[in-house]
């Protein structure tokens, strides 16, 4: 993901444009695109940053393929749907929006962020501009006295996911609630392949227990193996959370000593996250070959139980603080 912020903050539908050209002449030609926007090149190499800024194109030059839905020659509802399909996944505008709600001013959440991403260029008044003026675009907030307000059918959608009452339908509204649970702080460690772990075990509760189960496990197994290396922990030759768990609580230092990473009960809840995954991912019992049912609300909680725990040993290892 690139850490550049453009250097002008132009409009969604100039992006949309700059994309639809690229898609149907497989050319990113500064020149070309400037003939087709009619705008100037520092609006176009901006455009181009943003695309970069937000993953639709990568290093290589690689346009996503969900880019292809906006056409040859879409009209601006779409462009702005198509748009708002990449900013509610950069999870530097989810934190943006996380620290806000959570009391923060604009300015200083936007400050949070810049620092936390590190973000390069520019300073964080801009990053403040640029995602107020994504988020009021696409519908995602608009401006209030105090602040922002999100759209309505977001914080409808958060109220049923907090009373478990949940059609996670609304990708927005479980970003946000990801980030309500964990704090933006630890939200904004979280690399984009697990908060879309995250994000799909929402999405599969009601219709897919058992998927919503593994993709919630994979996540946290993905957490684990990544937090190891930064405490000395190499768990490279283990298989599944039970494996890495135990190799975070046993470790032991130089000399032999146990030189415990996570808390023993940290321990025995991570082991109880893989029993469940496994239930989740094993299509029979070995002994008894006979297959779990699993329901609905054990998958919500599974997910809640995964969050908590990522919390925890977050805390516990970055700041030796105590907290489930």
């Amino acid at each position: 993901m690139s850490t550049k912020l453009p250097s002008h903050n132009v409009p969604l539908s100039l992006i949309a444009d700059v994309l639809c050209y690229i898609n149907s002449n497989s050319s990113s030609n500064i020149e070309e695109l400037k003939r087709f926007t009619s705008k100037s090149d520092a609006y176009i190499r901006s455009s181009l940053a943003i695309c970069k800024l937000l993953s639709i194109i990568d290093e290589d030059g690689n346009v996503s393929s969900f880019a292809n839905s906006l056409g040859r020659t879409p009209n601006d509802e779409l462009k702005l749907n198509v748009m708002r399909k990449f900013i509610q996944e950069y999870e530097p505008f989810i934190t943006f929006i996380q620290y806000h709600l959570n009391g923060t001013t604009l300015e200083e959440s936007a400050r949070k962020v810049y620092v936390s991403y590190r973000l390069e260029g520019k300073d964080h008044n801009f990053l403040k501009d640029l995602f107020m003026s994504w988020g009021t675009a696409s519908g995602i907030f608009a401006n209030a006295v105090n602040g922002i307000t999100l759209e309505e059918t977001i914080r409808t959608q958060l109220l049923e996911i907090n009373t478990l009452d949940i059609n996670l339908d609304d990708d927005m509204a479980i970003r946000i609630y990801i980030g309500n649970i964990i704090s933006a702080d630890i939200f904004s460690t979280l690399t984009s392949a697990e908060v879309e772990e995250l994000v799909d075990a929402y999405k599969k509760c009601t219709t897919d227990a058992r998927g919503a189960i593994e993709c919630a496990g994979r996540a946290f197994e993905d957490f684990l193996r990544r937090i190891a290396p930064t405490v000395g922990v190499d768990v490279s030759g283990k298989n599944g959370i039970g494996q890495v768990i135990n190799a975070l609580y046993n470790n032991r230092n130089a000399s032999g000593i146990n030189e415990n990473k996570i808390h023993n009960k940290q321990q025995s809840i991570g082991a109880a996250i893989g029993d469940i995954r496994n239930m989740a991912g094993h299509s029979m019992e070995a002994r008894t070959m006979e297959r779990w049912d699993l329901s609905t609300h054990s998958a919500k909680i599974y997910i809640e139980l995964v969050l908590s725990t990522i919390r925890s040993i977050h805390s516990y290892i970055q700041y030796s603080i105590y907290t489930f």
